[in-house]
């Protein structure tokens, strides 16, 4: 995607890291119910922040939308 601080987790990178039980993993969201949050997902770390944890989003707001090639500010 031509994004120059992600995509390794180093020190001074956009850390987007998703940790989950591969064998607990699940989409339980249906037609009649699509707000659903999968199960099996621990933590959901956007920008280095802690966005959900243990099936809860959290009131942080550090994603944004990335087009390829943009350096991010």
């Amino acid at each position: 995607m031509n994004l120059p601080d992600r995509g390794e987790l180093r020190e001074g990178f956009a850390a987007d890291i998703v940790v989950f039980d591969p064998e607990t993993i699940a989409d339980i969201a249906t037609y009649q119910e699509p707000r659903q949050y999968p199960t099996g997902i621990d933590y959901v770390i956007v920008n280095g922040e802690v966005a959900a944890e243990h099936g809860r989003q959290n009131a942080t707001r550090s994603g944004r939308l990335l087009r390829r090639g943009q350096t991010p500010a």
